[in-house]
């Protein structure tokens, strides 16, 4: 990771510096033409008067008006003879036509100026002339810049580097099966979503080889007690002549049949739950018709309880839900108390805070308050008041967990008006 934020910061730094120095090159270069041009239109003035006043004199006093004139100009001003290896032949053609020529010295700071004198073979030298020594400033002045510029894209790059680092260091020893291993989502700004993903992605693997060793550990002690069950009422049968006692131990083995259909069913429910979020159809629909849907089938096969709904069958409770997913919670909740239950289940529906609030109380003897933190998840049963003898893995309240939280809502338990146990599922009505 370091490598990264060097090779980072290099090519940032490399890219940032030839982009300045060639932008400053440009407008050097720019300047100089600028500089040039207007050298030579400042001189050219200078040249007309001279030409002018040294074509009125004679050839030899001419050297002479230049050497009494030239302190006013603060620079020399000399009559020389065309030298034709001084000058290019574009440079000689040019001078001909009157035009002016400079050539400057940038390690000495000073310039000079040509031009024929008219009907003539001589030129006018002005120079040299000092120039104002610049170069110490720029070069200071771009130090000074490109140092403020990878000043500024280290603080913009170490933190980022960092977070990067930190990120790896979490992947790497969440690959190494430390799964409760988390990345610090307060980093970078860049790196905030992609730790915020990382973790989401994290926890859910986590979930789910926690979900796999869970499944494993209930599918090797859940089914062997009903196929040990199996067995033994096999070898009963073979060595019963009685019919009525074979009869006895064959509806044995059916009744152990059914109940590792239903765990395995129950099982693999909550595998595809676990692995996969379902697509609900949430719309706006009345709960209370939902109740009275899913207490009539109980109603029917509990007819020693009195499963009720507080609500009338006429009252109207619209709120948005998906009828499936929330007649299977209201189901794995009635089932569960009619476990339980002395002689009494409600069912009641109330809108609370703009929320549904669906609650399903019993008589029986409660959970306890110890217990109720872990109650919804899964594999989880009671020992005493709610045992394994009563049925079920412990998945059946995870499942209605799982529900109501794709609902965007939460279950919790408490204590019912009745004695018994409350269960309490709340989503928004949306």
């Amino acid at each position: 990771m370091s490598n990264l934020f060097v090779r980072l910061y290099l090519v940032l730094i490399i890219a940032f510096i030839g982009l300045g120095f060639s932008i400053d090159t440009y407008f050097e270069q720019q300047a100089a033409n600028n500089d040039l041009t207007s050298d030579i239109e400042l001189h050219k003035g200078t040249f007309f008067l001279l030409n002018k006043e040294l074509q009125s004199l004679p050839a030899e006093e001419r050297e002479q008006y230049l050497a009494i004139i030239a302190p006013s100009f603060g620079y020399p001003i000399q009559l020389t003879q065309l030298n034709p290896n001084s000058f290019t032949a574009e440079q000689k053609k040019y001078l001909a036509q009157g035009g002016i020529i400079s050539r400057y010295d940038d390690e000495l700071s000073k310039a000079w100026f040509f031009q024929k004198l008219a009907q003539s073979n001589k030129i006018i030298v002005l120079g040299p002339i000092l120039l104002e020594p610049n170069g110490s400033t720029n070069l200071l002045t771009n130090l000074l810049f490109f140092s403020s510029l990878a000043l500024v894209i280290f603080i913009w790059a170490w933190p980022l580097s960092k977070g990067l680092k930190k990120l790896t260091q979490a992947a790497t020893e969440f690959g190494q099966g430390n799964f409760a291993v988390r990345t610090n989502t307060k980093t970078s700004a860049p790196l905030v979503s992609l730790a915020k993903h990382f973790n989401a992605m994290a926890s859910r693997i986590q979930r789910l080889i926690k979900s796999h060793k869970e499944l494993s550990h209930a599918v090797s002690h859940e089914l062997r007690t009903p196929i040990a069950r199996l067995r033994f009422a096999m070898e009963m049968v073979r060595e019963l002549d009685d019919k009525e006692q074979q009869h006895k131990y064959l509806q044995a083995m059916d009744d152990n049949i059914e109940e590792l259909d239903g765990l395995v069913d129950e099982l693999l429910t909550y595998a595809r739950f676990d692995r996969e979020e379902p697509d609900l159809n949430i719309k706006p629909q009345n709960i209370v018709k939902t109740c009275y849907q899913v207490i009539e089938k109980f109603s029917l096969t509990h007819k020693n309880l009195h499963i009720y709904c507080a609500n009338s069958q006429q009252q109207n409770i619209q709120c948005a839900f998906d009828d499936d997913a929330i007649k299977r919670a209201l189901d794995n909740l009635i089932r569960n108390a009619c476990r339980y239950a002395k002689q009494t289940i409600k069912v009641s529906a109330t809108i609370i805070d703009n929320q549904i609030e669906l609650t399903v109380d019993d008589d029986g003897q409660g959970v306890p308050i110890s217990a109720r933190k872990t109650l919804f998840d899964p594999f989880v049963r009671l020992d005493q008041s709610r045992d394994r003898n009563s049925g079920g893995i412990g998945l059946g309240l995870a499942m209605v967990k799982k529900l109501i939280e794709l609902h965007h809502g939460h279950a919790q338990v408490s204590d019912a008006e009745l004695g018994g146990a409350r269960f309490i599922l709340t989503w928004p009505i949306r």
